[in-house]
């Protein structure tokens, strides 16, 4: 089996395309990551890296340079149709070839009579379920969407439409396929790997608090307005809500002020955010639509246990009422509920986290993500092509 696979950006992607290099499986890896980054090396590719990074140097530009979104936007969108063109004389030489959603349109096109499988890597939910969602959270805030051009939502659709299957990140991403008519057989999960610690430890003792942690970007997309009205009912004479990571542009929180004991800790990596995992009793991610967050899998590792919404692919990273729960969105009533169970009863909290840091959780490093990427990839060549 040869592989060509395009990616805008280094992400889970990266590891992919390492492992189809390892095991003599790639043909091209179609890579929008900067060639100028701090991790701008890909040594286990070799010649096999095509760096087609051009427009995706300056949309990264536009956005440290905080120009206009509909700039920013219109420059990903033609980044995106450029990859796609830079990979499709390899991908007709291959036996698969593998385009992130939004890069392939073309590419597809060209393999409609050739015996490769074309497949999309859907990273987020259908689009049109994606579009719906945060249109309906837009408007409830009074706020203009942004990041849906009606040529990139066409493009992803007519992708979808060609394609011979698609891979998603969570049970999550691939129902909301299934509901919009897709055969299950055509939709298969690969849930990404994670980087767990060497020895997976428990939480420190943190005295008489009780600490809620929410890790991720601070946008409207992650619903933090739900979770602050949740703690704010949530009943604890020392409780702390500490949120880590980069506000921006539309944080979905501005017309909130933080609930008392709320502390904004900005971003944290390395040992400092190892540490605000060990200080904390509870991981809560309220977000209203993601593929699958890899956070919520840092979490387990460090002995919390998880809350997240079933729009998050918490389902399939722990087991709901053994060492996290699921929750509806927008359920800030649900996330108290929660809260307040935990901190009631700390014999409960203790056996969850027991359970949550448990090595046969379930959770795939990224070695074991790759392999079942490339076993996926086989299985779509035995199916009947499209």
């Amino acid at each position: 089996m040869l592989v060509t696979y395009v990616a805008p950006n280094r992400a889970h992607h990266y590891n992919y395309a390492a492992t189809l290099a390892r095991e003599g499986q790639l043909q091209r890896f179609v890579s929008g990551a900067s060639r100028f980054g701090s991790r701008s090396s890909f040594p286990e590719m070799n010649a096999k890296i095509f760096r087609a990074d051009h427009l995706q140097n300056i949309y990264l530009a536009s956005l440290r340079l905080k120009l206009p979104s509909k700039v920013s936007e219109e420059l990903a969108y033609l980044s995106k149709i450029w990859m796609d063109r830079c990979a499709t004389a390899d991908a007709l030489k291959s036996d698969v070839f593998v385009c992130y959603s939004g890069a392939g349109l073309h590419t597809l096109n060209a393999l409609r009579k050739t015996p490769t499988r074309g497949i999309v890597e859907a990273v987020n939910s259908h689009v049109l379920g994606q579009q719906k969602i945060l249109c309906e959270e837009h408007k409830m805030l009074g706020l203009p969407l942004k990041g849906f051009l009606p040529q990139e939502v066409a493009r992803r659709i007519e992708e979808y439409e060609l394609a011979d299957g698609i891979i998603c990140p969570s049970t999550f991403v691939k129902r909301s396929f299934i509901e919009r008519g897709f055969s299950p057989d055509r939709v298969k999960t690969v849930p990404f790997g994670i980087q767990l610690p060497s020895s997976l430890q428990r939480k420190d003792q943190v005295n008489d608090k009780f600490r809620v942690l929410f890790v991720g970007q601070i946008n409207l997309r992650k619903g933090l307005r739900y979770l602050f009205e949740a703690f704010a009912k949530f009943r604890h004479p020392q409780k702390e809500l500490w949120i880590v990571g980069p506000k921006t542009e539309q944080t979905g929180i501005d017309d909130l002020s933080p609930p008392e004991g709320t502390k904004f800790l900005g971003v944290l990596k390395g040992e400092a955010l190892t540490q605000a995992y060990r200080s904390c009793q509870v991981f809560v991610l309220p977000t209203i639509e993601e593929g699958l967050a890899l956070v919520m899998g840092e979490a387990l590792a460090h002995g919390l246990p998880v809350i997240a919404t079933s729009n998050s692919g918490g389902e399939d990273l722990f087991k709901d009422g053994s060492n996290g729960f699921l929750v509806p969105i927008r359920s800030p009533r649900a996330i108290t509920e929660r809260l307040q169970q935990l901190a009631d009863d700390p014999a409960l909290l203790e056996e969850m986290s027991a359970r949550a840091v448990a090595r046969d959780n379930g959770i795939r490093n990224w070695e074991n993500a790759g392999k079942l990427f490339v076993k996926t990839l086989q299985e779509f060549i035995q199916m009947p092509k499209s």
